[in-house]
């Protein structure tokens, strides 16, 4: 069997045109990302594995092959997946998107982790559109400016909660499912007078164009996450080049 790493649209596009389904099995972290797969034909087990697992996995399985095309930001089950086809002797290739280049005047900084982004946003004044899903909404609670701040997450109920159990008042949720159109992401940002934009590089798969179009022509500056750096054994940038 093959294992795809999946749970993002990379691997929905991969599996549909993959030919010989039956080879494949596909591990999502979320029963949301599993369910995206229900009518695809292939196997699906929805759940995180830890390293332990993957071990115990690959062998149930009769793995003899790992295709990584989890999300650009999910940094462990990538590293944990390398250490484990090099324990267990099998291939591991990874498919990363295309990071898109921007000009300086598109009014674009870049910050190499979420602290930095946070006490950057201390001090800004006006509006902000936060991006980042719902994993790291705890890191921006302490903001005195939080009444400030509109975090765009999935419509998922217990997201909603966790966002309002950590003080985020309703109307600065905005609960939806993406990736956005650049014109969605220009009447939200002109609705609530938005002058920052923070995401992450989500390249094209992720609506990341469309989200800095939008914010450029919005008046507003595009705060950037920058992708983790991981030195991946074998890694593809297109679909059809990774089948």
């Amino acid at each position: 069997m093959i294992w795809i790493i999946g749970g993002t649209k990379d691997s929905r596009d991969f599996v549909d045109l993959y030919e010989n389904k039956k080879e494949l099995i596909v591990t999502t972290a979320t029963e949301y990302g599993g369910k995206l797969l229900e009518d695809s034909g292939v196997k699906v087990l929805c759940k995180r594995l830890l390293p332990g697992e993957m071990d115990d996995f690959i062998e149930k399985n009769k793995i003899y092959k790992i295709i990584d095309l989890s999300h650009p930001y999910a940094v462990e089950v990538s590293q944990n997946a390398i250490e484990a086809s090099k324990r267990k002797n099998i291939r591991y290739v990874r498919f990363e998107r295309e990071n898109l280049e921007f000009q300086n005047h598109d009014g674009i900084i870049e910050f190499y982790s979420v602290e930095e982004i946070v006490k950057y946003l201390e001090n800004l004044q006006g509006n902000i559109l936060i991006t980042l899903g719902s994993n790291n909404l705890e890191k921006f609670k302490d903001l005195k400016n939080i009444s400030n701040l509109y975090f765009r997450i999935l419509p998922k109920w217990e997201m909603i909660k966790k966002a309002e159990d950590l003080g985020i008042l309703p109307k600065n949720i905005i609960a939806m499912q993406g990736p956005f159109t650049y014109e969605l992401n220009l009447a939200m940002m002109k609705q609530l007078d938005i002058k920052y934009m923070v995401s992450k590089k989500g390249g094209d798969t992720g609506g990341e164009r469309e989200k800095i179009e939008a914010t450029k022509d919005a008046g507003a500056i595009s705060l950037l996450l920058d992708r983790p750096k991981i030195t991946y054994p074998e890694v593809y940038s297109k679909i059809e080049d990774l089948i």
